[in-house]
């Protein structure tokens, strides 16, 4: 048992998370739990293992949606959850329950800490929101989980799981409590570096939760708050660098700007503003759309290979592109027409997507990279194929969220770029994207050691909360000035449009929200949690039949069964525990 808290401690002090205090090492020889516990640099040390253990990037469970792929399996079993296919064996989701002990391990025993009763119940209110943020992760994958706020000895008895209505209301209770005990902000220094817990973190996670549960008036309670506190506002840009007037030029091929009366201007500034808000100049707990930041994202300990190695393709890679990561037509599909409100290309079939993508790919599949990057370069030239039309006149974050074939990036790694996508590459090239898309969405502009990113990740930014507020709006009220209001904030950032001002039915108003919410948030992982809570219906609408490639290639067959509601308890963790035996998930 001492070696383990040794080894819980150890993690804490090489686990500082934050840019305002430099590393305080401590030898792991002079540690122990007979010397530890005193002083507030072990509590200091003990709350950083919370922060250092948050996660930053969750796309992995957006690739088990109707969102993304993943065409390597060693990678997860993303594929296999869209195919119906895990098991107790081959399951999905992390049961795991480390978080929660680190938590209760640094609130039962920082209390004998020679520290300020104040600033002792601040720090253990940090600690209480990764908690039952551990939890709210938890219950949305796999229901009832047992509810534990004390440090269990290792031969404690074993204990069953909860009712989820247990659990979800000990989360709420919970971050309810802690946003009334965590600051609005943190002046920075020793024990108030800038990147730590705040009251709008800990109600924007509230409403979160409140929503997945169906909690709608607590749902907008909480994110009204976060607003109407004032605290956060959507990132936006004011000029443009080198590289962004160059696309923006352009965008005169993509965009009838005159005829579709729209505001150029306002409509670049808002594709970058939505773009840059990932990119290292602005990703720190300082922009002010930083909700919860995960800091450090480039340290050894922490590699963040996603965001540059998995998202991108080899040739614009300075190192090795993977693209294993990759969106699917489907989101494609599901960003609105320029006018904010219509659908595109749902009549389109996959023979005439094929033939259109032959007919273009015919003519450029035999040029070298300059010749490639010379002709695709004469944009009006090549927005006259009848496939580069599906491209045309759309919402401003499908530019800048992902890598359509021939659609030209010039601030990245390696200058300005031409995405090539190679049909014939499939199941040949490991690393050519299956899906005919890569990323282009928080893929590092400078990538840390050529191959990773080593950016803050906006763990929960205001986006989400103007979209949360949104939703429960609609659920309470209706489709009202409140809903669109919040709505109309995030369209200006990113230069679309207003929203309509009425809608013909309750129904129509929360499949425009999830819409919306499906774009705005694309790639953050939050399409996993939100199908599931939509329910089966909408489920059984969304994950079922094969996904194509432009050129026809079947990338997956999605399968749903109303048992992927929840993930099945592993057999390693009921093999720890038998009492799991008989209280397995329905259909596992």
């Amino acid at each position: 048992m001492k070696a383990k808290i040794k080894n819980i401690i150890a993690l804490a002090i090489l686990a500082s998370t934050f840019t305002a205090c430099d590393l305080d090492v401590v030898p792991p020889s002079d540690i122990a739990v007979e010397n530890f516990w005193k002083t507030e640099k072990d509590a200091w040390y003990g709350l950083n293992a919370c922060y250092s253990s948050m996660d930053g990037l969750d796309i992995w469970d957006e690739l088990c949606t109707d969102n993304g792929h993943s065409h390597k399996p060693w990678e997860g079993n993303f594929e296999l959850l869209q195919q119906n296919g895990i098991s107790t064996d081959k399951g999905y989701g992390s049961y795991s329950f480390g978080m929660i002990r680190l938590a209760n391990n640094f609130i039962k025993n920082v209390e004998k800490c020679a520290i300020d009763a104040g600033l002792k119940t601040r720090m253990q209110a940090e600690a209480r929101f990764f908690r039952a943020m551990s939890y709210l992760d938890l219950t949305t994958k796999f229901g009832k989980v047992p509810v534990i706020t004390d440090v269990l000895a290792y031969d404690a008895p074993n204990v069953p799981r909860d009712e989820v209505s247990k659990v979800q209301a000990f989360i709420l209770k919970e971050l309810h409590e802690v946003s009334d005990i965590l600051p609005d902000k943190y002046e920075g220094g020793y024990l108030n570096e800038t990147g730590r817990v705040t009251r709008a973190a800990a109600l924007a996670l509230r409403a979160r939760a409140a929503l997945y549960f169906g909690n709608f008036a607590e749902a907008e309670i909480s994110a009204g708050k976060v607003i109407s506190e004032g605290k956060h506002s959507l990132f936006r840009v004011s000029t443009l660098t080198d590289a962004q007037v160059k696309e923006a030029g352009e965008m005169e091929a993509y965009i009838d700007f005159s005829a579709k009366n729209i505001d150029k201007d306002k409509f670049i500034k808002g594709m970058f503003s939505y773009e840059s808000l990932w990119h290292k100049a602005y990703a720190n707990p300082t922009n002010p759309e930083y909700i919860l930041t995960r800091e450090f994202m480039g340290e050894a300990n922490n590699y963040d290979w996603t965001r540059y190695t998995y998202f991108i393709p080899q040739s614009l890679s300075v190192q090795d592109g993977y693209c294993s990561y990759e969106p699917m037509q489907d989101l494609i599909d599901a960003y609105w027409d320029v006018d904010g409100k219509t659908m595109r290309d749902k009549d389109i079939t996959v023979e005439q997507r094929q033939q259109r993508y032959a007919q273009i790919w015919n003519d450029f599949k035999d040029m070298t990279v300059e010749e490639y990057t010379q002709k695709v370069s004469d944009t009006d030239n090549i927005m006259k194929y009848e496939y580069m039309k599906e491209f045309r006149n759309r919402d401003s974050r499908l530019y800048v969220s992902m890598l359509f074939p021939f659609k030209g990036w010039h601030e990245t790694a390696k200058g300005t770029f031409y995405f090539r996508w190679n049909p014939d590459l499939i199941n040949k090239n490991g690393n050519e994207s299956w899906t005919g898309y890569c990323y282009r969405k928080m893929v590092a502009l400078t990538p840390y050691d050529n191959w990773a990113a080593e950016e803050d990740y906006p763990v929960i930014r205001y986006a989400e909360v103007l979209l949360t507020f949104a939703e429960a709006r609609i659920q309470n009220s209706g489709w009202d000035t409140e809903a669109t209001a919040a709505l109309n904030d995030l369209r200006d950032r990113c230069g679309m449009p207003n929203v309509p001002a009425t809608m013909p039915s309750k129904e129509a108003a929360l499949d425009f929200v999830r819409n919306e919410r499906r774009i705005e948030l694309a790639a953050e992982g939050h399409r996993y949690d939100d199908i599931r809570r939509y329910g089966c219906e909408y489920c059984n609408k969304v994950m079922n039949g094969y996904s194509y490639a432009p050129n026809g290639y079947k990338v997956v067959k999605k399968a749903w069964n109303d048992r992927l509601i929840l993930m099945p308890i592993p057999l390693e963790a009921i093999d720890l525990n038998p009492l799991l035996k008989d209280d397995q998930n329905p259909g596992y």
